[in-house]
């Protein structure tokens, strides 16, 4: 009888053991996470040594997660602080730990996104973002970015103000107030910025501006900005270049 009850007490111990594993391997969302707080479409997430899988309504968002958003699809991302993320269609980027200077925001691969930093307080709350040529710094402002299929980006600001640097020439910046954006090209510092009319994220597209085009798009785009404002932009589509 006294086996029996040592064997029972032996058998619970392993499965409360095994349990407590099963709990502390899954991952954890951190303290004040990102969340998703709106979605349309699709958004996948990869994770370190996982598949990609879809993310849903209200899922929290961790460092380094790879995001993806499909064709017609939209996400918006809410971090504690109240900031927001607006990703659009096709767009992919990664979100990043804090960095010792600025908290390291995200770095976008591809696509468009908007972005909207609170302020703490009614003090500035310094960020930074990156892309594959440009760092960006802001300091409490409203502001979109996309980034096109030859790697270069534009960056245009709604409210506040924001640096733009290229990766590669750092100490060669750009500062654009609400209303004024730029075009970072590899090897190139920013251009002078410029002076755009309507939200900083839309502007309907020209149609028949293809991927990879040269001046004759980006004049014509340009244009259309200059009248209309920045768009919802689609990298995969008609990046405006």
């Amino acid at each position: 009888m006294r086996g029996r009850s040592v064997r029972r007490t032996a058998c619970l111990m392993v499965v409360l053991a095994m349990l407590a594993f099963t709990v502390i391997a899954q991952p954890i969302p951190e303290p004040g996470s990102t969340r998703v707080v709106s979605l349309t479409g699709t958004l996948t997430v990869t994770r370190l040594r996982q598949d990609p899988r879809p993310l849903q309504l209200h899922d929290a968002v961790q460092s380094g997660d790879e995001l993806a958003t499909g064709e017609n699809s939209q996400a918006v991302l809410r971090s504690a602080d109240g900031s927001t993320v607006i990703v659009y269609p096709d767009s992919r980027l990664v979100f990043n730990e804090r960095s010792a200077d600025l908290r390291e925001l995200l770095h976008l691969f591809l696509g468009s996104i908007k972005v909207h930093i609170e302020k703490i307080s009614g003090r500035p709350n310094p960020h930074k973002m990156t892309t594959p040529t440009a760092v960006i710094a802001v300091r409490g402002t409203t502001f979109s970015v996309f980034v096109d299929d030859t790697d270069s980006t534009l960056v245009a600001v709604e409210e506040g103000e924001v640096s733009v640097s290229n990766t590669q020439l750092p100490g060669q910046e750009v500062v654009l107030r609400a209303g004024q954006r730029t075009w970072v090209r590899r090897g190139q510092p920013p251009q002078q910025a410029r002076a755009f009319r309507g939200p900083s994220e839309r502007a309907d597209l020209a149609r028949g501006i293809g991927r990879g085009r040269e001046a004759a798009g980006m004049q014509q785009m340009d244009t259309m900005m200059g009248s209309r404002g920045m768009g919802a932009m689609s990298a995969r589509t008609n990046p405006p270049h």
